[in-house]
């Protein structure tokens, strides 16, 4: 990714997670950036095209304070954002749905089944990196 592709891809996690999220190039991996909130690095974001459509996939790895978390605290707190929301998925008990105000934005995974470990996964398309009109 070269650095105008992370500035739109960073303005666009800006928008849709928290207007301080930064993004760091890996130096040795091309398709891979750091993804920085309150100078630490919280997760990455992985670039897709292989289907000749280029599209990011943004992850970040969520640790649960106990096996019975309010997924929503947590998830607010993680990304400093009071307006994203989880919503559990009809039929499934390994993940849940969050929600910017009223739009559908990514996954939440559980990764073990002590509940104490969970990733959130976003999938970004390269049309959605263009500056809102």
């Amino acid at each position: 990714m070269d650095r105008d592709e992370l500035d739109r891809l960073q303005n666009y996690l800006q928008r849709m997670l928290n207007p301080e999220i930064g993004l760091a190039a890996r130096a040795r991996v091309q398709d891979m950036a750091e993804i920085i909130l309150n100078d630490e690095p919280i997760g990455r974001v992985t670039v897709d095209d292989e289907d000749g459509d280029r599209s990011y996939n943004v992850t970040v790895p969520v640790e649960m304070p106990s096996a019975t978390p309010n997924l929503n605290e947590v998830i607010r707190a993680k990304f400093g954002n009071q307006k994203l929301r989880v919503v559990p998925r009809p039929k499934k008990t390994d993940s849940s749905e969050i929600y910017l105000e009223d739009e559908y934005i990514a996954v939440l995974f559980r990764d073990d089944a002590s509940g104490r470990s969970w990733t959130f996964e976003m999938a970004v398309l390269d049309i959605d990196l263009d500056p809102e009109e």
